[in-house]
C-alpha cells in the first residue's frame, strides 16, 4: 500500500479504507476534495483496494465520500487479498477495471450493493472486450448466481457479451453452472443460442449432480425453440465412426455417455 499512489494522502486514504476506518476516510476526503477518486498512471482507483481487502465498511466509507464506483485505472496485475467468486485465493485486476465490476465478481454480494446503491452502471464495459468487461459477464463467470440476479434486476442487459462469450457460456464453460444458464433462459435471454447449445453439449459435468439435471434441462429448453442435438462435432463425426444404438444417442447427447465407450465400426468385408 505505501507505493499504491504517489500521492501520500492518497495512500493513507487507502490504509484507512482496507482497515474499516471510515472516521479517518471521512476526514482525508473533506480535506481533500477528489481524493477519493484518486488516479495516477499504473494505480487502480482506491475503492478497489477496499474490495481486495474484504473491507465492507471502508468501502461504504469511500462512497459515502464522492467515490465512482464506475471510474477504472490503469492499474492491473495479481493481488494478495481475499479470493473472489469462483478463485480460492488472491484478487486479479484486468487495466481498465472499475470498482462495479470488480463488485460483480466478489463472493462477498455487499459490495455488489453498494456499488449499485452509490450509481454503478450495470452495463459498463471496462477493459478489454477479450475477457469478462461487464458486470453480468464477470458474475457468470465466476458462477456467482445471487450476484447475477441482483445485476439482472437492477438492469442488466441479459442478452450482452464482450467480443466472443455471453453470460450463459461464461457460466457453463467456466464452472459448468447449467443452473445459472438455465435462469438466464427462463429470463429471456435469445443471443446467439447456436454457440451456447454447443456448448451446452460440450460441457461436462458430475452425473447424477444437480447440475447434470441443469444441463438436460437447458438441453431439452433449446430443443423448444428449435436447436437440433447433437451439434458438438465430436459426437457428429462417432456417429459415422462407431457401432451408436439409436437409443444411445441421447446419452451421448446429454454427456451421460462419451464416444470412447462405443466401438468402431468393423471394416466392410472385401
Amino acid at each position: 500500500m505505501d507505493e499504491a499512489y504517489r500521492n501520500p494522502q492518497a495512500v493513507a486514504l487507502v490504509k484507512a479504507a482496507v482497515h474499516g476506518d471510515v472516521e479517518t476516510v471521512t476526514q482525508l476526503a473533506a480535506a481533500a476534495p477528489g481524493l477519493v477518486n484518486t488516479l495516477e498512471d499504473g494505480a487502480v482507483p482506491p475503492l478497489l483496494w477496499a474490495i481486495c481487502a474484504d473491507n465492507v465498511e471502508g468501502f461504504e466509507a469511500l462512497l459515502k465520500a464522492g467515490a465512482d464506483p464506475n471510474l477504472g485505472g490503469s492499474g492491473h496485475g495479481p493481488g494478495d487479498g481475499k479470493g473472489h467468486g469462483r478463485k480460492e485465493n488472491g484478487t486479479i485486476i484486468r487495466e481498465g477495471w472499475s470498482a462495479m465490476l470488480l463488485a460483480a465478481g466478489s463472493g462477498n454480494p455487499a459490495f455488489l450493493r453498494l456499488a449499485l446503491r452509490y450509481g454503478g452502471d450495470v452495463n459498463a464495459a471496462k477493459g478489454k472486450r477479450v475477457e469478462p468487461n461487464q458486470p453480468l459477464l464477470q458474475a457468470a463467470y465466476h458462477g456467482l448466481f445471487d450476484n447475477v440476479k441482483t445485476l439482472v434486476a437492477a438492469g442488466a442487459d441479459i442478452n450482452t457479451k464482450d467480443i466472443r462469450t455471453t453470460a450463459p457460456e461464461y457460466a457453463i464453460a467456466v464452472g459448468g453452472r447449467f443452473d445459472i444458464a438455465v435462469w438466464l433462459l427462463q429470463q429471456g435471454f435469445h443471443h446467439d443460442l447456436l454457440s451456447l447449445a454447443l456448448g451446452a453439449e460440450i460441457c461436462q459435468v458430475p452425473l447424477n449432480s444437480p447440475l447434470q439435471r441443469s444441463k438436460e434441462q437447458l438441453i431439452n429448453m433449446l430443443r423448444a425453440q428449435g436447436l437440433v442435438f447433437p451439434r458438438r462435432p465430436l459426437n457428429l463425426r462417432a456417429l459415422k465412426e462407431r457401432d451408436i444404438p439409436p437409443e444411445a444417442v441421447e446419452d451421448l447427447i446429454m454427456g451421460r455417455k462419451l464416444v470412447w465407450q462405443f466401438p468402431l465400426k468393423s471394416e466392410p468385408p472385401r
